[in-house]
């Protein structure tokens, strides 16, 4: 039986709201009384807060599963009044979220301490007590991996689903760009002709791969380390694998030393998000060249690129450039999260406090990157007489020319060898391989035919290319298609998890 809590929001968006302003005088559930300064610095409620729904979510299947297994320590009863308690400590958050005055110095000990004021409230002289039972057979260690699992599985499915967003929008500019003659680049040189429907598909692709990964980050997200305790596990005879079904999980930690201290399931998040943003960032970095005078290939819309606040006619692909720049921003939080890792002790050290933030900014600076891009790729207009004539540009169907003459029987390397004198001889002279005769192409070998100069078109260089993976149009409309079928697919499968 799951949990549903009402209102509540994303597990991103409430990352993305802003810290506490006000934290008041804060307690722990342990009493401990730390110097003023030491207090500020350890405490993690300006941050930790915006894991209040994981945390609720945890203890009422906690308190759930402890009814079951040790009503003598947890009556039934008063686990029915710990869960309302809870759902009313939740409602209270929500309805403040970053105006909440904490009482706590973690999210853990203030929805606990707030539970026993509530239940006290409820029920004079054994409220208290009753609220005091819920951390039976639980640690604060255990808890907090719990929550932030819980916390890592719901961003993976906000970024999956934004990968899907800009996925669909790039298949459909794809599509309508399938034959669309553009210019192929290696060495950020004039290559061969492709088709701007190709060039997008290559994204596609990319991302779907990190998909995959995230997928991967998911699933290791997805063992629940309840019950693990401090790090021995615990006396009493609990089942955690009621809170695993109760929670969603698919298995539960097989060790508990390794459970409480364990992030790998966070670094492997911030891995596939740093993957991702190293593609976001080629694609940035595409857009932004194409727009520019030099180029010239796309035309950027209003709805994202802004103007320039001194120079009239300039428009600037602004969140193509802040996704380059944001990328480093998302790496270095992968960097911390190794570094704080790779010299703990077995088992919790306090380092591991300080995944919350790298993971939080992480996934709402990707988020926002998907996001914004599905808005730049949806809007972008291609200039087809200038992509046409780029797609030519420098001796672009050369190869093919080389090729022709592989199928009337030369070896490739000789007839490499043929077409670069042309090429060589057309660059001293200004002409291109267009203007060229048959003649004149017999000249260089007599196994050019008549027909030799209209292999080497844009058009015919590109439907030549028909074989899977290839620039052929037909070929990319055939990946698109299969593409959309597989987006539709994964949509479908993530949404299920949820």
């Amino acid at each position: 039986m799951g949990i549903d809590l009402p209102g509540g929001t994303s597990a991103i968006d409430v990352a993305d709201l802003p810290d506490l302003s006000d934290l008041g005088t804060l307690g722990t559930v342990t009493g401990a009384s730390l110097h003023p300064d030491v207090f500020a610095y350890t405490a993690s409620i300006r941050f930790d807060w915006r894991l209040y729904r994981q945390d609720v979510t945890g203890s009422i299947a906690h308190v759930r599963m402890l009814a079951v297994a040790v009503p003598d320590v947890m009556p039934p009863d008063d686990a029915v009044a710990i869960e309302a308690g809870l759902r009313e400590v939740y409602a209270e958050i929500d309805a403040a979220r970053q105006r909440l005055v904490p009482i706590g110095e973690d999210i853990h000990s203030h929805v606990e301490l707030r539970l026993r004021e509530v239940l006290e409230a409820r029920f004079p002289g054994r409220g208290e007590d009753m609220g005091r039972r819920l951390h039976t057979g639980r640690s604060r260690n255990d808890q907090v991996a719990t929550d932030v699992r819980l916390w890592s599985r719901e961003a993976c499915t906000e970024v999956a689903h934004a990968i899907f967003a800009l996925q669909e929008a790039i298949l459909e500019r794809a599509g309508a760009h399938a034959g669309s003659p553009f210019p192929g680049y290696t060495h950020v040189q004039s290559a061969q002709p492709v088709t701007w429907g190709h060039h997008l598909h290559a994204y596609a692709e990319m991302l779907r791969r990190d998909v995959t990964r995230l997928d991967a980050a998911w699933r290791a997200t997805n063992v629940l380390p309840l019950g693990s305790a401090a790090l021995a596990g615990t006396t009493f005879p609990i089942r955690r694998d009621l809170v695993a079904v109760t929670l969603g999980f698919d298995d539960v930690s097989a060790n508990s030393m390794d459970a409480v201290s364990d992030r790998d399931f966070a670094i492997e998040l911030a891995a596939a998000a740093s993957i991702l943003m190293a593609h976001l960032s080629r694609l940035a970095e595409d857009i932004t060249l194409w727009a520019t005078t030099e180029f010239g290939l796309v035309r950027l819309s209003s709805t994202w690129a802004e103007g320039s606040s001194i120079m009239p006619q300039k428009r600037n692909p602004d969140a193509a450039e802040l996704t380059r720049g944001k990328a480093g921003r998302v790496f270095g939080h992968l960097q911390h999260l190794l570094v704080m890792q790779k010299g703990l002790p077995m088992t919790y050290g306090r380092d591991l406090q300080d995944d919350k933030e790298a993971l939080f900014d992480t996934a709402r600076t990707v988020r926002g990157a998907l996001r914004a891009l599905t808005v730049a790729v949806g809007s972008l207009e291609i200039d087809r007489d200038r992509a046409l004539a780029r797609a030519g540009a420098g001796h672009a169907t050369a190869t093919d020319l080389a090729d022709y003459l592989v199928r009337a029987g030369i070896p490739f390397r000789t007839a490499y060898e043929v077409v670069k004198r042309l090429v060589t001889d057309r660059l001293a002279d200004g002409r291109t391989i267009a203007d060229m005769t048959a003649a004149e192409l017999r000249s260089y070998h007599d196994g050019f035919g008549d027909d030799a100069l209209a292999a080497a078109t844009v058009t015919a260089s590109l439907a030549a290319r028909d074989i899977p993976g290839g620039t052929a149009p037909s070929r990319v409309a055939m990946a698109v298609e299969r593409s959309r079928r597989e987006v539709a697919a994964a949509r479908a499968a993530w949404t299920a998890r949820a």
